[in-house]
């Protein structure tokens, strides 16, 4: 289970890289991109709240939204 947390933090810590990038370029332009970010940024929250709780499943969860945001940060 340890190693389930962890690797979901270092996914965690990753999605809200890419998160904060994408924010900012929304910020900045796209529009298409300000629709995917408020779409995605629910989901990185609750998968913070969650964390301690939901093991290998949030991992799935945070591989998801990372390559949702991969896929945001290639419109640009």
């Amino acid at each position: 289970m340890t190693e389930s947390i962890e690797q979901f933090e270092k996914i965690k810590t990753s999605v809200e890289q890419l998160r904060d990038e994408i924010k900012l370029k929304a910020h900045l332009g796209k529009a298409e991109a300000k629709e995917e970010l408020a779409e995605h940024e629910p989901m990185v929250d609750e998968a913070g709240k969650t964390a301690a709780n939901a093991g290998s499943a949030l991992a799935l969860v945070g591989e998801k939204l990372k390559a949702g945001y991969e896929r945001m940060r290639k419109l640009f």
